[in-house]
C-alpha cells in the first residue's frame, strides 16, 4: 500500500512537470546559441608616416584614407552576457596617400620657378585581402529590443599570402613624379626630369594579427533577428610597408612607413533562428490558427518571452 502511494506521488509530480513545460514556452532570448550574420564596415585609416633624414626639402605629408570590409560571421553565445565569433572577411589591408612638397616647378620657358607648397600625389596605394576576425563579445539588455555591446578581438591576416608566396615573398611598392621641361628656342625638344620617388617593401611571408576594440548596440527586429551597429579602433602591431623617399633635384631623402591603424563603423545583420524555433514550438504544442497572419502574430509575441 505504501509503495503504491509513493508511485502515485511520483506520477503526480511528473505530470505537474510536463504540464508546466507545456504551458511555459522556452526562452527566446536573441543572444543565445548559434547565430550567423553578414557584416559591412567603413574604415578611416590613419595617415602614413614620413621622416626626413637629409636635404632642404621637408618630408611628404601622409593623409588619412578610407577602406572597407565585408564578410560572414559565425557566433556562439555561451552565456547570457557573453559570446564568441569568428568571421571570413574581404577588404582593405593597407592604404596610403601623401602630399609631396614642391620646391620648384618648370616655368614652361626653359627655366624654373619657386612655389614651395604641398600637392597631393596622383597615386593612391591600396590592397585588399581575405582575413579572419576572431572576437569575444559582451552584451547587456537595455530593454526588450535593445542591447549594449562591447567587443575585443584580433584579425588574423596574411594566411593566403603565405600560401601563395612562401617564406621569401616580398611585395614591392614604388611610385614617382617628374616634369617635362622644354629648353628655349629648341622646337620639338624636351627633357624628362625626375623629381620625386618612393620605394617600399612588404614581407608577404608573415602571418600577423591586428587588435580591435569596439562598442555599440544590438536592435532586435520584430521577427527575432538583430541589427548591430558598432564603432571602434583597429591597431596594428607592426609596419606593413617600410621604405624610403627621395627628392632628386635637391638630394633630399628620408624614410616612410605604413600601418593599418584605423577607426571603423560597422553594420551587421544577424540571423538568430528564433523565428523558426518559435514556429516549431507552436507546431509541437498543436496550436491552431485561423490564418497565417494570426500565427505570425503569435510567433512575434513569443519572441519577446525571455
Amino acid at each position: 500500500m505504501k509503495r503504491k502511494k509513493i508511485i502515485a506521488f511520483i506520477i503526480f509530480i511528473l505530470l505537474l512537470l510536463f504540464c508546466s513545460e507545456a504551458q511555459n514556452p522556452p526562452s527566446f532570448y536573441p543572444l543565445q546559441g548559434f547565430n550567423i550574420g553578414i557584416t559591412g564596415q567603413a574604415q578611416f585609416i590613419q595617415k602614413s608616416s614620413f621622416i626626413a633624414l637629409s636635404g632642404t626639402d621637408p618630408a611628404p605629408k601622409g593623409r588619412w584614407t578610407f577602406g572597407w570590409e565585408a564578410g560572414i560571421e559565425f557566433s556562439y553565445h555561451f552565456a547570457k552576457y557573453f559570446g564568441v565569433a569568428i568571421g571570413i572577411n574581404y577588404g582593405t589591408v593597407l592604404s596610403y596617400k601623401r602630399d609631396i612638397y614642391l620646391s620648384i616647378v618648370p616655368d614652361m620657358i626653359g627655366g624654373w620657378k619657386e612655389v614651395s607648397r604641398y600637392d597631393p600625389a596622383l597615386t593612391h596605394k591600396y590592397e585588399n585581402e581575405f582575413f579572419f576576425p576572431i572576437k569575444l563579445e559582451f552584451h547587456y539588455p537595455l530593454r526588450k529590443d535593445l542591447f549594449f555591446i562591447a567587443e575585443v578581438g584580433i584579425k588574423v591576416k596574411g594566411i593566403f599570402n603565405r600560401l601563395t608566396y612562401g617564406k621569401d615573398g616580398k611585395g614591392i611598392y614604388a611610385s614617382g613624379m617628374g616634369y617635362i621641361s622644354w629648353p628655349p628656342n629648341t622646337p620639338g625638344e624636351y627633357e624628362d626630369i625626375r623629381y620625386y620617388n618612393d620605394y617600399g617593401r612588404r614581407d608577404m611571408s608573415k602571418i600577423y594579427c591586428d587588435l580591435f576594440l569596439g562598442i555599440g548596440l544590438y536592435y532586435k527586429l520584430p521577427y527575432g533577428d538583430l541589427l548591430r551597429f558598432t564603432t571602434g579602433v583597429n591597431m596594428s602591431f607592426h609596419n606593413i610597408i617600410e621604405g624610403y623617399y627621395r627628392y632628386h633635384l635637391t638630394e633630399s631623402y628620408g624614410t616612410f612607413a605604413v600601418k593599418n591603424d584605423f577607426i571603423y563603423t560597422q553594420l551587421a545583420y544577424i540571423h538568430t533562428f528564433n523565428f523558426q524555433k518559435a514556429k516549431r514550438y507552436l507546431k509541437k504544442q498543436e496550436y491552431s490558427f485561423s490564418s497565417k497572419k494570426e500565427r505570425r502574430k503569435k510567433i512575434i509575441e513569443l519572441l519577446d518571452v525571455w
